[in-house]
């Protein structure tokens, strides 16, 4: 792993996450999103865990665990985009 491919990651993560969660959100009933994190405990999430804020946003939000379990599955889904995209520019870079 270079430096490259972890600053990469880490934009990614914070970017992906952040436009995932926002997505979400503009979704959000008025009384789910009255249990969504205000704009600074959103950014603190999403910076500090990256994509591991994912399931426990939609906890927090829905407060059911088959949401969780969703959250979970949203998770994976922007890790595995994130390794593909990581991976599909380490060839045309050489490593």
């Amino acid at each position: 792993m270079t430096p490259l491919d972890l600053v990469l990651q880490i934009a990614l993560g914070i970017v992906s996450t952040a436009a995932l969660l926002r997505w979400d959100m503009r979704r959000l009933p008025a009384e789910r999103y009255v249990r969504a994190w205000n704009t600074a405990s959103f950014w603190s999430a999403v910076v500090a865990f990256g994509p591991l804020s994912i399931p426990v946003h939609f906890a927090r939000t829905r407060r059911s665990f088959s949401w969780f379990l969703a959250g979970i599955a949203a998770m994976t889904a922007v890790l595995f985009a994130i390794g593909l995209i990581n991976d599909g520019l380490d060839a045309p870079l050489g490593y």
